[in-house]
């Protein structure tokens, strides 16, 4: 019996459309985000100064663009800034992957249910024709 997650994952899967990938990419990036930016202000706040400068600390970390205006200084703030790294560098680009991937397939399928219509009409036409003779 399938878990929880997974009939959420199918039923994901099933209604995937290239607008939700895009959504999700997205959603998963600002999560990052939000969620990185804040624990660095709480973390580090003597570096990261406003909460704004760490969301721009944690943008430019996620996209991996990196400038070194803004570094953590303490272990706990390498540790997060490093997790977010690998996860930019990871994560991201592993998920638009299975998206691509997935809508890839449903777009196969697609072909090879029209192809096969296709293919019954032509064969009833041939039976047709066989039968008139």
């Amino acid at each position: 019996m399938p878990t929880r997650l997974e009939t959420r994952l199918t039923i994901w899967t099933e209604r995937l459309t290239l607008a939700r990938a895009i959504g999700t990419v997205v959603g998963i990036a600002v999560t990052l985000v939000l969620v990185s930016g804040a624990l660095m202000r709480v973390v580090e706040g003597e570096t990261f100064t406003s909460l704004g400068l760490s969301y721009w600390w944690a943008m430019e970390t996620v996209t991996t663009v990196g400038y070194g205006d803004i570094v953590p200084h303490s272990v706990s703030g390498r540790v997060i800034a490093s997790l977010l790294m690998l996860t930019g560098i990871a994560l991201i680009p592993t998920l638009t992957s299975v998206i691509v991937s997935t809508l890839l397939a449903k777009r196969r399928d697609e072909d090879q249910e029209r192809l096969e219509t296709m293919l019954t009409r032509v064969e009833e036409r041939l039976e047709d024709l066989e039968q008139k003779q």
